[in-house]
């Protein structure tokens, strides 16, 4: 057999991990190389808060002695308390254009996910539904929209012809600053919020500490049912404290949350599409282009954390969102953004989204196979 399967065991092991997507993306325009220090510290198993409840190994393809493939195999033992099933996960998924190379990677990890007691493989996820999930399948002609997947065409062919099949299908809608929502949302939303006394507050500097004990509340109450969810213990949630001390300081106003008679209900979080920087920085941080994240004028943004807690959801608040975003975004000089991902059964949101304008751009899938 010419291909070979190895686990990364060595620092040489791992560079080649990290580095081996320049190979797969060469003269690809619209890859946007990931920040290395950022890649490396995620698969850091004494780093990354999520290895406190999980497990993972790395593996590396080479044929005639090339590289020439990678893939992670995961077993989360959050999922499984939440969902009762033996599932286990599979990521960081790149590959040559070749079927045997991609099944051989894809048969590795799913052998070492059996053998940890797993029933069925979902992926790819880098590393849970929390990070960045799902295969392109449908929407190659933009660049990735921040902490989104990016992959050639040929990705699901390779894993079909493997034998997985559609586990769930997240969207991607997009919506142009200058399209003027429904009005009947707009009047709805202005209701709501003085019948049921709901106050929407922008992310602040000044009180951050006590927004980000709201952030880690409602998150993981809003997605607590949501299809494959798992929720983020505290540490990993406030891992990211310095991204949304960030946010906060930067871009205030397009990141809200929602009181109903003081009570926190739900959060908006909105990002700038950094990738309209981080795609000139050839994965080092260090560059002339990161000064840009103070002065460079965004064209596109995605909303990425839009979630309200379940019994205050018929208050309407993720209306008042919607509607507080859009006006957030043209006055500041946005010309489109992104809502994503949305998980294709979640009709009341899907309905929204249309609503305000929103069409469907991109699908990203989510694949499964029994073990």
């Amino acid at each position: 057999m010419s291909v070979k399967i190895r686990k990364v065991e060595t620092k040489s092991d791992l560079d080649q991990f990290l580095n081996l997507d320049h190979k797969i993306y060469a003269g690809d325009p619209f890859w946007v190389p990931p920040l290395l220090f950022d890649l490396k510290r995620r698969l850091d198993r004494k780093a990354n808060a999520y290895f406190e409840h999980a497990r993972a190994e790395y593996f590396l393809a080479e044929k005639n002695g090339q590289p020439a493939g990678r893939i992670s195999a995961q077993v989360d033992d959050h999922y499984f308390q939440h969902w009762n099933e033996k599932v286990g996960h599979f990521g960081f998924f790149e590959t040559i254009n070749d079927p045997e190379v991609g099944a051989a990677l894809l048969d590795t990890a799913a052998d070492w996910l059996k053998k940890q007691g797993q029933v069925k493989m979902h992926g790819p996820y880098n590393f849970t539904v929390n990070d960045e999930c799902g295969l392109l399948v449908d929407g190659f002609k933009l660049p990735p929209m921040m902490l989104m997947t990016y992959n050639p065409k040929y990705y699901q062919t390779l894993v079909e012809s493997f034998g997985m099949t559609k586990a769930m299908d997240l969207l991607a809608y997009r919506t142009e600053a200058n399209t003027d929502p429904d009005p009947a949302v707009v009047n709805f939303a202005e209701l709501l919020k003085q019948r049921h006394d709901i106050t929407v507050r922008n992310m602040s500097w000044l009180n951050f500490d006590q927004q980000l004990d709201w952030f880690v509340e409602i998150y993981n109450s809003a997605w607590e049912k949501n299809w494959g969810m798992v929720s983020l213990t505290e540490k990993e949630l406030r891992a990211h404290s310095a991204e949304l001390r960030f946010l906060a300081f930067r871009f205030p106003e397009l990141n809200f949350f929602a009181l109903s008679r003081g009570k926190p209900v739900g959060m908006s979080i909105t990002i700038p599409n950094l990738n309209e920087l981080i795609i000139k920085m050839k994965g080092k941080l260090l560059t002339p282009q990161a000064l840009g994240i103070f002065t460079h004028k965004f064209e596109s943004c995605r909303v990425f954390a839009l979630g309200v807690k379940e019994e205050y959801r018929r208050f309407g608040v993720g209306a008042i969102f919607y509607v507080e975003t859009l006006k957030a975004a043209r006055r500041m000089g946005f010309k489109w953004g992104e809502m994503s991902w949305i998980l294709e059964n979640n009709g009341p949101m899907r309905r929204a989204i249309e609503r305000m304008g929103g069409v469907v751009y991109k699908t990203y899938r989510i694949y499964e196979k029994n073990l």
